[in-house]
């Protein structure tokens, strides 16, 4: 009711009628502006709370994105490990003579099975797959005895080489050896022909791995002298990005291994030809070339077999 028509119809009552009514209207207006209180209350409760979930589901999203991030595979990994081929001199490509070149893939998504490299001993091409754990000396020795011949093998078109990075002791994720993996996975995920390089960087600083271990700053300088200055590497690196993979990945290979005489990974090196795996010494080139050797022979047709790989271990070809 308009206040002139009130006032009006007040005038013209009697006193006591007209207190009454002043009374009711105060009392409406009262209840009114608690009502309205309350509504406002009710109001600012619910928009707080719909905030606050808002909120909360925003901070969710960001957690899970993160953990699912922080459980997907580098790229060009697909078996969990850097496939390596090469292109011999004789290659009708005179830009690929003498060079090599890693498998590339997608990245392997969470919960997704890696798949394991083909073998096929027929192609007349050996297979060379290695598991290695940066900070174990008795990787670093084979390697130092051993790894320029096989790059040579795999440069020449004679062998393809399979790097699997690991972690075999780790226990907290944040290890020497699984943060040196993690190096190596990074790597592969943006530039994965430059992995050779830094496997090799990594093999020659094993003593310190296994030591005082590389700092985030260390891995980055050490691949960066590798010849890989990609930024997203770096912050891969400083971010232990492929930890969790690491982990996994070294899981699944001590719980099985395919392609392999070995039923499951126990102990590094693990190094295999064309599925068989070497138990010789791991400074002797000789004894490791004769296996090779002996082995390419058995399993491969004299009508497809390339070449037998005899290395001169002075020039690694």
């Amino acid at each position: 009711m308009p206040v002139d028509v009130y006032e009006e119809q007040l005038r013209g009552l009697p006193k006591k009628e007209r207190k009454a009514l002043q009374r009711e209207f105060a009392r409406l207006q009262r209840e009114d502006e608690r009502k309205r209180k309350k509504r406002n209350k009710i109001i600012r409760r619910t928009s707080i709370i719909v905030g606050t979930v808002a909120v909360l589901a925003i901070v969710a999203l960001v957690v899970y994105n993160n953990v699912r991030d922080g459980l997907i595979g580098p790229a060009n990994m697909a078996s969990d490990g850097v496939v390596f081929s090469g292109s011999p001199a004789q290659s009708t490509d005179p830009s690929a003579q003498g060079t090599i070149t890693a498998s590339t893939s997608a990245a392997l998504q969470v919960g997704q099975t890696p798949t394991p490299t083909v073998l096929d001993t027929s192609a007349g091409v050996l297979s060379v797959v290695e598991y290695v754990d940066y900070a174990n000396a008795d990787a670093a020795s084979f390697e130092t005895t051993n790894a320029a011949n096989v790059q040579g093998w795999v440069t020449q078109g004679y062998a393809t080489l399979e790097i699997h990075p690991v972690a075999l002791n780790s226990t907290d994720g944040n290890d020497p050896s699984t943060r040196a993996a993690n190096a190596v996975a990074c790597v592969a995920n943006t530039n994965p022909d430059a992995v050779i390089a830094v496997h090799n960087a990594l093999i020659a600083d094993q003593a310190t791995i296994a030591s005082a271990g590389l700092s985030d700053d260390d891995l980055v300088t050490l691949v960066t002298k590798a010849g890989v200055t990609d930024a997203a590497v770096t912050q891969c690196i400083t971010s232990n990005e492929f930890s969790n993979w690491v982990g996994d990945s070294t899981k699944r290979a001590k719980a099985s291994l395919p392609n392999s005489d070995v039923p499951a990974l126990t102990t590094v090196p693990l190094v295999l030809i064309d599925g068989a795996s070497y138990t010789g010494s791991l400074t002797d080139a000789t004894a490791f070339e004769t296996f090779v050797s002996d082995t390419y022979t058995k399993n491969t047709p004299a009508s497809t077999a390339t070449p037998t790989p005899t290395p001169d271990p002075t020039t690694g070809g």
